[in-house]
């Protein structure tokens, strides 16, 4: 069905090309051709496709009147058609080629075995004459006899046209994905220069790898190779490299830690884990990273960086964990006040600058404080314009807290226009666009967060399309806001920590809109305000809901996920996280928690080595 589909594309193709002085007649009879053919009533197009064949002999037109003839067992009629391809194209090898499958359809195996053995031993030393046969070959989807072919090329060309890459691909075809691996690694051994290229052809691999076969033969290859040539370099870069894309961070901690040491190069590569596990959300392994790096001390060349990495992944472990007490806030923020004073404030420090107001501001109740050191930053000379935006930022989400929304809207507004087309304009135009939804002016805010879903960072791109979607889905044909407008609301009093007027809100919602769609909405936003109070069992309880009663809305992949997350670290019940990221990783394939599921489902069974 696949073939009739591409066949049909190429006519249509064919048509938008047709030279203007071609008859009407013609392009009509191809149409109706075409149709019979896709219909599978090949008689009627052979009838046809035999006058246009003699007429104007296409490639499109040849291929649609052998299959025809083929499917109506006219094996004689298409050798003949075969032959006269050849004869009229002696130097196209792809129609010697349709001559021996013409042979093995009509069930002569012999005689088609002989004569494709025939293409193979005729071959010459030239690149286009082995792409071209291996080519037709798997075109009639003759994978091995196109391996055949680039294996014989290899031989004949002596390695002066490395054939890797194609050799490669046709294994990931048949399957062999170990081969597939060998093939690439040998590529790279010899043309090290195309490395950013054959990771992005294996990176594209290992990503649609439902079950983990490309991932686990790439590693199996390099472990192996690491063995064996422990001098080369190679490998071991590329075990670093898998296991980052793999998620397995405490592996890539310690390949990163050993490659440093061995090409000295004083820690880079171990701050590259750290700060990947950063993002991740690996922050107990991403604590361990930067701690290492600081032990070196404070003359190494990347102390600073990990310092600032360091302390900020206490604040975001101890901000997003199931349980934390104020005393250890206030810990965490002494941390902050006393590194920022040793190391002065600039522009490697202005994260540091902004967790401590976002501690102070958000979970320590001192929004005075907080807002004052960000406007002292604001009026200090020698400060640069991206340190002065950052905080800029960071001061407008205060007096969103605060309930100074046109100021806040304000500020947004100027680092949006500041820093047009870098990620900092990316995060201010996000926030204003949300400050908007909150207040209820949604087509202006879906415009803004059309725009930044494409071109933007991953994590604003994500949260742009779910609040895209969010506004998109819930505004009625009929124009009715309210229920997006009260659960805006409430959103906004969750965001400035107001939970019992968000429950409020919550409430009125399902008494009044007990059917509309929001409530699934409704039912995560309860989740969150339960996490902040520590409910955790009626946290599981609502994701529940979610994910079973709304399997096929936007926050079920998100409910599953977090239920994992939830039985995991709090729980503390394996079996039950591993059933929950398994159900990610099948019924959600597309899910961009997938890849994270699937490696914490692979740690919790012992896969990886912790």
């Amino acid at each position: 069905m696949r073939r009739m589909i591409a066949l049909f594309l190429m006519f249509c193709g064919f048509l938008l090309m047709m030279p203007a002085g071609l008859d009407a007649s013609d392009t009509t009879d191809e149409r109706l051709a075409a149709q019979y053919f896709r219909g599978g009533d090949y008689e009627r197009a052979v009838a046809i496709y035999e006058q246009l064949y003699e007429e104007n002999p296409t490639p499109l037109i040849y291929n649609n009147y052998l299959i025809s003839l083929l499917e109506l067992e006219e094996y004689r009629s298409a050798r003949r058609l075969t032959q006269a391809q050849q004869e009229a194209n002696p130097d196209d090898i792809r129609y010697a080629v349709d001559h021996g499958w013409v042979r093995q359809r009509e069930g002569n195996d012999r005689r088609a075995r002989r004569h494709f053995d025939g293409l193979i031993d005729d071959l010459q030393a030239r690149y286009p004459d082995v792409v071209d046969l291996a080519t037709a070959f798997e075109a009639r989807e003759y994978t091995d006899r196109a391996l055949e072919t680039f294996k014989r090329g290899r031989e004949l060309l002596d390695d002066d046209y490395p054939l890797h890459l194609h050799i490669a691909e046709l294994h990931e075809k048949k399957g062999d994905y170990q081969f597939m691996m060998e093939e690439y690694l040998d590529y790279l051994n010899e043309y090290r220069e195309d490395m950013d290229r054959v990771r992005g052809i294996i990176q594209d691999a290992i990503a649609s790898d439902p079950d983990f076969s490309r991932n686990e033969a790439l590693r199996r290859v390099l472990l192996a190779r690491t063995q064996r040539h422990p001098d080369n370099i190679l490998y071991a870069e590329m075990l670093l490299w898998l296991s980052m894309q793999q998620q397995d961070f405490r592996m890539a901690f310690r390949q990163a830690r050993a490659l440093d040491r061995r090409l000295g190069r004083e820690g880079e590569l171990v701050l590259e884990v750290a700060d990947l596990s950063a993002r991740n959300e690996y922050y107990e392994l991403a604590a361990e990273a930067y701690q290492y790096l600081l032990d070196q001390g404070e003359e190494a060349p990347f102390y600073l960086e990990s310092l600032v990495g360091f302390l900020n992944v206490r604040f975001l472990a101890v901000t997003s964990g199931y349980e934390y007490e104020r005393e250890t806030l206030e810990e965490v923020e002494q941390e902050y006040i006393q590194t920022i004073d040793r190391m002065g404030i600039r522009g490697a420090t202005v994260q540091l600058v902004r967790n401590l107001a976002r501690l102070q501001a958000f979970y320590l109740d001192r929004t005075d404080e907080a807002i004052r050191l960000l406007e002292d930053i604001l009026d200090l000379s020698g400060v640069s314009n991206r340190v002065k935006g950052e905080c800029r930022v960071e001061l407008a989400d205060i007096l969103l807290l605060t309930g100074e929304v046109w100021d806040a809207t304000l500020l947004y507004s100027q680092v949006d226009r500041m820093f047009r087309d870098d990620p900092l304009a990316h995060e201010a135009k996000f926030k204003n666009a949300r400050l908007s939804y909150f207040i209820g002016e949604f087509d202006w805010a879906k415009a803004q967060l059309d725009v930044l879903k494409a071109g933007t960072s991953r994590l604003i791109a994500n949260d742009a399309i779910r609040l895209s979607l969010r506004i998109q889905d819930n505004v009625t044909g009929d124009g009715n806001t309210k229920p997006l407008e009260m659960f805006a609301r409430a959103e906004q009093h969750i965001f400035t920590h107001h939970y019992n007027r968000a429950e409020q809100v919550l409430d009125s919602i399902r008494d009044r809109f007990p059917a509309h769609q929001i409530n699934d909405d409704v039912l995560y936003a309860r989740s969150e305000i339960m996490e902040s109070r520590g409910n955790y069992e009626a946290v599981d309880s609502l994701l529940t809901v979610i994910a079973e009663d709304y399997p096929g809305g936007l926050l079920a992949d998100e409910a599953l996920f977090k239920r994992a997350e939830l039985h995991q670290h709090y729980f503390e019940n394996h079996d039950k996280a591993m059933e929950l990221y398994q159900r990610i990783m099948i019924d959600y394939p597309g899910s961009i928690y997938t890849l994270t599921a699937r490696n914490r489902f692979r740690a919790l069974r012992g896969d990886m080595v912790n």
